[in-house]
């Protein structure tokens, strides 16, 4: 018995591969001006959430959130309302931000493992 197949299901490596051309991120004014719509190829919920997160507690930043268009179109739309301040900016400031706390993260788990090991290889625990 086969299994049935979506026929409106985008290939794999559409899911993981820009075409050649496309910008991964787009940039937008809403329609009242206030606000710029971000659009964000090739990412899902993951990052979306975690975005909007942190714009959320950036005291710069008035409103933030994001949304996934269709779910078989593999892009996000992060929408921005700044105090004041250049939407682009905050965006790249705030996604350094999370990659220098993914950094931190990373070093501490991998230090937190070498003490482990360590401390088990001294009392012949493997």
């Amino acid at each position: 018995m086969s299994v049935p197949t979506l026929s409106n299901k985008p290939e794999n490596v559409d899911l993981l591969v820009l075409p050649h051309g496309e910008e991964k991120v787009k940039c937008q004014i809403s329609d009242k001006g206030d606000c710029n719509i971000f659009t964000i190829k090739l990412e899902d919920h993951t990052i979306g959430n975690l975005i909007k997160q942190s714009l959320c507690q950036d005291p710069k930043v008035t409103f933030a959130a994001y949304r996934q268009p269709h779910p078989l179109q593999n892009a996000i739309e992060i929408t921005i309302r700044p105090k004041g301040y250049a939407g682009v900016k905050l965006l790249s400031d705030n996604v350094h931000s999370i990659l220098n706390q993914v950094s931190t993260l990373r070093e501490t788990f991998a230090n937190r493992v070498q003490k482990y090991k360590e401390k088990n290889a001294y009392h012949g625990n493997r």
